[in-house]
């Protein structure tokens, strides 16, 4: 009795559907690897402008406190009264002072020149705003267009009653420098209506610098592939579309 070999090796039933699919899967896993790849390196080689001087803000107040600042809080709980005394009625803080040591500070009448950015969140009888006094709000201008980390961004929130929100025409968003903004106000630690955050309600605002829009520089490469990559998709698809009439 014989066997038939034409069947001895004959594969399992699904082990050739099993290996498609596996394929399935790799290539595009393959694809986004390579896709994420081309992202970063276009992006390492993106051309940079030098900071512009033009946007550096002049003619603000210098900052009441010099030194950074950092809460020495004595026995009984109190702050140090000499940081707070230090502060003349209508001082200027920056906001690394003012998260420095709140408490300090809490209730005083202070001014704070930054740029106004995000939204004007409007609320019954006034408005909500975060104002930043970064580097990239005072000095060099929003980072898409020079490309260079000058630290983090930083604020406080203000709020603006009716009359003052009004001028603000521009706030700051991505190749926009909005409104550069000097506000004087009362300084709160722990405001209920902002959930127990720091604000500063203005009751006084003077824009100091009008908007700036900034044209990021060209990235010649970039739009090179971004046309070659369009001329393959339109390929490929005509391609699909031959394929799909045979």
């Amino acid at each position: 009795m014989t066997r038939d070999r034409g069947t001895q090796h004959r594969p399992a039933p699904g082990a050739p559907r099993r290996r498609r699919t596996r394929w399935l899967m790799v290539v595009p896993l393959l694809g986004l690897a390579l896709i994420v790849a081309g992202v970063v390196a276009l992006e390492a080689v993106h051309p940079q402008a030098e900071p512009s001087a033009e946007l550096a803000v002049d003619g603000i107040e210098p900052l009441a406190i010099e030194d950074d600042v950092s809460c020495i809080r004595l026995a009984d709980g109190d702050v140090d009264e000499d940081l707070r005394r230090s502060v003349p009625t209508g001082g200027r803080l920056s906001s690394e002072q003012v998260y420095g040591c709140p408490s300090a500070f809490d209730g005083l009448e202070v001014s704070f020149v930054g740029e106004a950015v995000g939204d004007v969140l409007r609320r019954r009888g006034g408005a909500w705003v975060q104002v930043n006094d970064d580097a990239y709000a005072l000095l060099v201008g929003p980072v898409v267009g020079h490309r260079e980390h000058e630290g983090f961004n930083s604020g406080l929130s203000v709020w603006l009653p009716d009359g003052l929100h009004e001028r603000i025409e521009t706030v700051g968003r991505p190749g926009v420098r909005g409104d550069v903004i000097d506000v004087r106000g009362i300084l709160h630690q722990s405001d209920p209506d902002d959930g127990g955050g720091i604000t500063l309600r203005a009751e006084s605002l003077e824009v100091v610098a009008d908007s700036v829009e900034v044209e990021p520089p060209f990235h010649a490469l970039q739009a090179v592939v971004a046309a070659v990559l369009a001329v393959a998709a339109l390929v490929a698809t005509l391609w699909a579309r031959r394929v799909r009439r045979r």
